[in-house]
């Protein structure tokens, strides 16, 4: 019996894309967060950024939601043939960086920083692979665990981990040194499931599974209302403070959690049951390598640019990092051999979605194509 093939979700999609779009800017408006003169710069800095954070939490969701309602992830082989699509790219881009260091301030350091990159990330924004690989090398194990869990116990499992982790680490923020101590886990008893980032895998999972979600205008009040006190809480921070603080914005936190599962479920309510379009399959497919790609395209457009920035400059700087980054990739991706060490796809498929070979290709009136493979629906 020949298995139905799973069609290109666009609610999938569509967050994979806004998340690529919300990644590049977070990282964009840094330096915008971390100084005091220019307020409008500071203030549309936090406005997008406090939306923004649920980008990350939502990479993890859309890889929970895939991998632990798919049967083949019951099979370990499988998991580690999919492996190498995070873990190949990760690494090239990290020796990549290496080697910029080598060129720019020596081989001491570069070497110092390659020694390290078992234990520290080459980059700060590629922290979220040190994250992924064990999520990915458990998978096999929590698919045969919540396959069997009943709706009573997923429901305790999210709320240890809503608890435990996300509810004391948001309220420890708040406290001053030493009593910050109070809420923090003891090292015996740590039940924070790597740092909270499994929880958001799992948590991606369970909503992808939920049959009734809740009203659209819920999930909407939801959404904006943890927005609102993300860049509100970071303001009023701002204002006692000086400076830039994450207490209301850590991805370790119930406002951030609340913001990305309710715009989970709120593109799943929207989108459900239709197919993505080419151009979002194409956007979508170059989403992994735009992570990887964008910290040194921002670098180099804000080096070009040169001085201070203002509001207009940094949306600039934004859109030319994430254009050229997408750009890159789909040059990169049609390149037989670089194709996977860039971007994680194999080529025949980046034929079929995200390369200038899939661009090339075109289809009658009817929908029949005129060249080309048939087309890959599944998702990835």
């Amino acid at each position: 019996m020949s298995k139905a093939k799973r069609v290109r979700r666009l609610d999938f999609d569509l967050l994979r894309v806004a998340s690529m779009a919300a990644v590049v800017y977070l990282h964009t408006a840094a330096d915008g967060l971390r100084q005091s003169e220019n307020m409008l710069l500071w203030h549309l800095s936090n406005l997008l950024s406090s939306l923004a954070v649920a980008a990350v939490p939502l990479f993890f969701m859309l890889s929970g939601a895939l991998l632990l309602t798919s049967d083949k992830t019951d099979d370990p082989a499988y998991v580690f043939r999919r492996l190498p699509r995070v873990a190949v790219p990760g690494l090239c881009w990290s020796l990549l960086v290496v080697a910029g260091v080598w060129l720019t301030q020596g081989g001491e350091m570069a070497l110092l920083k390659f020694v390290n990159l078992p234990a520290i990330s080459a980059l700060t924004p590629y922290w979220f692979l040190y994250a992924l690989v064990p999520m990915y090398l458990l998978s096999p194990l929590l698919k045969r665990m919540t396959d069997h869990l009943e709706e009573r116990h997923w429901r305790y499992l999210l709320g240890l981990w809503v608890v435990v982790t996300l509810g004391l680490n948001q309220l420890s923020g708040f406290l001053p040194d030493p009593w910050y101590a109070l809420l923090r886990e003891n090292t015996t008893l740590n039940v924070s499931i790597l740092e909270g980032y499994l929880g958001y895998f799992l948590l991606g999972a369970w909503l992808e599974r939920l049959e009734r979600t809740p009203a659209r205008r819920t999930l909407l009040a939801v959404a904006l209302g943890s927005w609102a006190v993300i860049a509100l809480g970071t303001w009023i921070v701002f204002l006692i403070t000086g400076t830039y603080g994450e207490q209301f914005a850590t991805y370790r936190g119930v406002f951030t959690m609340a913001l990305s599962a309710s715009l989970f479920l709120l593109f799943k309510d929207l989108f459900r049951g239709r197919r993505s379009s080419r151009n979002v399959v194409l956007l979508s497919a170059c989403s992994f390598g735009v992570y990887l790609a964008h910290p040194m395209a921002i670098a180099a457009i804000k080096e070009l640019l040169g001085g201070a920035l203002s509001a207009p400059a940094q949306l600039a700087v934004w859109l030319l990092a994430l254009t050229g980054c997408v750009l890159g990739t789909v040059l990169a991706a049609s390149v037989p051999g670089l194709c996977f060490l860039a971007t994680g796809q194999r080529f025949r498929d980046a034929c079929r979605e995200s390369n200038v070979f899939a661009l090339l290709r075109r289809r009658k009136p009817g929908g029949k194509r005129l060249a080309g493979r048939p087309p890959d629906t599944r998702q990835k």
